[in-house]
């Protein structure tokens, strides 16, 4: 009977993160003029990235790591985290205004998980943003005559980016839900976007950093969230190694988005607001 009931609220609880999920996705397809802005950013952002790059590996600077760059430059590999990092929504916003406005105590009253419905209407934006980038991209290389990755890199790119905007995500929402005890999440949500920046290797490799530096990189959550997806323009042969950190962080920051949320709760109905 226990396990009866479990699956049963398994499956509420599935069902009802698919229908956020899908409203997520309906709010940012029905805004479509910000997602063609969104759209436009990116393909200016990668002909300045690229033309930097390209120009990097042409001069083949003396004293300079120019020389480890892959032979078709950095364009692919940019392009790549561009395309994740773009697609990321801004879930801490999202939980701060809730938390702080006082909305979140009418989400509570509901049978459904607040969390897991806020986590799963973005991922539903995220989703509608990474097809629409994808396309824009694919297009982009098209016209632009560069050679193609192989076959191979493209189911691969495309199963580890949706995983890295989750990685994305859950950043994140560990930067929103400081709302219950912060008055401005901001400051945590430079820290995690910085850093995304520096060890998830938005701009450049990990492996062209300095070796401990590198290892360090490849071990966090930032590189699961742009490095290793970015890393199958390059060599696809490490499919299963971006695979195995990006799901291991997946069930940590999970964890520790609950763990946040149940003590952040606690000390709501404790004293009765934030």
């Amino acid at each position: 009977m226990t396990s009866t009931l479990a699956a049963a609220e398994a499956r509420r609880g599935a069902s009802a993160a698919w229908a956020a999920l899908k409203v997520g996705a309906g709010e940012t397809l029905a805004a479509w003029p910000v997602l063609a802005g969104r759209c436009v950013f990116f393909v200016i952002l990668l002909l300045v990235l690229s033309a930097l790059w390209d120009k990097v590996a042409a001069e083949q600077l003396p004293g300079t790591l120019a020389y480890a760059l892959p032979a078709g430059g950095l364009a692919l590999y940019i392009g790549a985290t561009e395309w994740v990092t773009l697609s990321l929504p801004a879930t801490h916003l999202r939980l701060e205004d809730d938390i702080r406005s006082g909305g979140l105590e009418p989400h509570l009253l509901r049978p459904k998980s607040y969390l897991l419905q806020v986590l799963s209407q973005n991922l539903g934006a995220a989703c509608v943003r990474l097809t629409a980038l994808g396309i824009t991209a694919l297009a982009l290389l098209a016209a632009s005559g560069r050679a193609w990755p192989p076959a191979e890199a493209f189911p691969r790119l495309l199963m580890l980016g949706v995983l890295g905007v989750v990685v994305g995500v859950l950043l994140y929402a560990l930067a929103g839900l400081m709302a219950f005890w912060a008055r401005r999440v901001l400051p945590f949500q430079l820290v995690i976007q910085k850093l995304m920046f520096l060890l998830g290797g938005l701009y450049a490799p990990v492996t062209l950093y300095p070796p401990l530096m590198e290892h360090v990189a490849k071990a966090s959550p930032f590189a699961a969230h742009l490095y290793w997806p970015a890393a199958m323009t390059m060599e696809p042969d490490l499919f299963l190694i971006g695979l195995g950190w990006q799901v291991l962080w997946i069930v940590v920051l999970s964890a520790a988005c609950l763990g946040l949320w149940r003590a952040g709760l606690a000390k709501v109905l404790r004293r009765g607001g934030v």
